[in-house]
């Protein structure tokens, strides 16, 4: 006996934060007014796109994600089946030691070392940071978790709310699947703020086994 399901997540990149041109990872740096208005004009847009059926609202710790997520679920309710829930998993890459410093002041302290980093981040990883191969393992692992989740609970849509480097590497898993982000989805894709993606998933349960097959959009 089979069953087909069609899942639906979209992906959300929080604003523009109020502390300017740093190297942001686990710095909990805070939404900028200019940053608050890009994740609501997201939102505004993913309204007029959203499927049948409540969402399953996902975000990471990080305030410049969890505070919007919140503000969302409070005031939308309509729009979501449960709560709110943060899941580590969502969270940016931490970059180490580098993490929370200014670009240019990185740049000039270390001029080799960020460039080397900013060509090759796979084989380049700052002075006690989280490496790409360790943040596509924690995606990987992540993503497969909410889509059993999705299919055990019966909802088919979700909304994350998340940052750059998370999206990235779901966006280098749905081309080129089972292997870590190529070093191009870092260094020459531009993912600005407040941008929207979705992935649709096509499930088949054969014999109590759910293959899922996900397809990336580009525009929703």
């Amino acid at each position: 006996m089979s069953c087909y399901r069609k899942l639906t997540v979209y992906l959300m990149r929080h604003g523009r934060c109020a502390d300017g041109d740093i190297l942001r990872g686990r710095t909990d740096s805070p939404l900028s007014e200019q940053g608050q208005e890009q994740m609501w004009n997201a939102w505004r847009e993913l309204c007029n796109h959203l499927p049948e059926g409540k969402l399953r609202l996902l975000s990471s710790p990080l305030q410049r994600c969890s505070l919007f997520a919140d503000s969302l679920a409070s005031e939308m309710p309509e729009f979501f089946e449960s709560p709110l829930a943060t899941a580590d998993w969502l969270q940016e890459l931490n970059f180490g030691e580098w993490d929370g410093k200014s670009l240019a002041s990185l740049q000039a302290d270390y001029p080799k070392a960020t460039a080397a980093y900013g060509c090759d981040p796979l084989n380049h990883t700052p002075p006690k940071a989280e490496s790409v191969n360790e943040l596509y393992q924690r995606i990987s692992r992540g993503w497969s978790s909410l889509l059993q989740e999705l299919l055990s609970s019966q909802q088919d849509n979700a909304l994350l709310i998340t940052h750059g480097g998370v999206i990235r590497t779901l966006i280098s898993e749905m081309i080129n699947p089972g292997k870590p982000p190529l070093n191009g989805i870092f260094s020459g894709l531009e993912l600005p703020y407040g941008a929207l993606l979705k992935i649709e998933v096509d499930a088949h349960e054969v014999d109590g086994d759910w293959e899922c097959l996900p397809k990336l959009h580009w525009q929703l």
